[in-house]
């Protein structure tokens, strides 16, 4: 393709295709805005801290080691990792012209569809498996790249797209790109397959389960089974994400995440117990005024 074809084809992606309502205008922008969404209702519910939700965070029987990063900055990474993959979907849409409608959904069936979205999914998280995996077992690839990710040792929502940029790219633009064309998608299913992933790496991130996690019981993959490969004695396992485990448990990287944390009713009664002595410690220093 010459360059008065492809200056043709972006006149036409940013003319015609990126319009409001069309899959590409959804691929471009719906994902970040998404993101922030999910994340903003998480950061809400940690700047609150109401006891009702306090008490279903995944809190560790052993903190482990804090974070050692700032929140401003992780999320100046993740936005400029959002602007780099957005800017590689519109070169994606000028460089394919058939991209959306190679696979398109006219004459198939719903099932035909579910199917490819159900096959996307396996793909993802084989690609995302072996990246990771790889990441870690390479000790060049995780000083220089992964390492930026597990600055997050307590991770939190608007974090989840905190990494490296060659990671960002490798993980999770390249991984879109092969899971579109490996699973055969149209760009309608591609894009409620990355709407999906996307809202289940944030709340994978959030520390939270449910209800306010509604994803937390619904797949094997979860934010109790990645917080702990957060946690330096689970760094080594559990590399599979976002949706399965069959990865972790054929190759023996699976750590099973029961007992790890503090359960939701020991968290309740934890906040029990605080608030009772701290109404003991007003009684007492009221009864200390009284007495002068």
């Amino acid at each position: 393709m010459d360059i008065s074809a492809l200056w043709t084809q972006a006149v036409h992606v940013f003319s015609v295709k990126l319009k409001p309502g069309t899959p590409e205008f959804g691929l471009v922008f719906y994902l970040p805005l998404v993101y922030w969404v999910v994340a903003g209702f998480y950061e809400l519910l940690d700047w609150l801290r109401l006891p009702m939700t306090e008490k279903y965070k995944l809190n560790r029987r052993e903190p482990g080691r804090g974070n050692t990063i700032t929140h401003g900055q992780v999320v100046i990474r993740v936005l400029l990792q959002q602007l780099i993959q957005t800017a590689l979907t519109l070169v994606f849409l000028v460089l394919d012209a058939d991209m959306c409608t190679r696979c398109a959904d006219v004459g198939k069936t719903t099932l035909h569809r579910v199917s490819r979205f159900i096959l996307g999914m396996f793909v993802m998280d084989t690609w995302q498996y072996w990246i990771h995996r790889t990441m870690h077992t390479s000790p060049f690839l995780y000083k220089h790249l992964h390492s930026v990710h597990h600055s997050l040792m307590i991770p939190y929502a608007s974090g989840a797209l905190y990494n490296s940029i060659l990671e960002g790219l490798l993980l999770d633009s390249l991984g879109g790109v092969v899971t579109h064309y490996a699973a055969g998608l149209d760009c309608q299913t591609a894009l409620c397959l990355y709407i999906f992933a996307t809202i289940k790496t944030v709340v994978d991130h959030s520390n939270y389960r449910g209800p306010f996690n509604p994803l937390h019981g619904l797949l094997p993959n979860c934010a109790a089974y990645h917080d702990i490969h957060h946690d330096v004695r689970g760094i080594k396992m559990n590399f599979s994400q976002p949706f399965f485990t069959h990865w972790d448990w054929l190759l023996d990287t699976f750590l099973d995440p029961a007992g790890m944390h503090v359960t939701v009713k020991e968290q309740a009664m934890q906040q029990q117990d605080a608030r009772k002595a701290a109404a003991e410690s007003q009684l007492k220093v009221t009864e200390s005024k009284k007495s002068r």
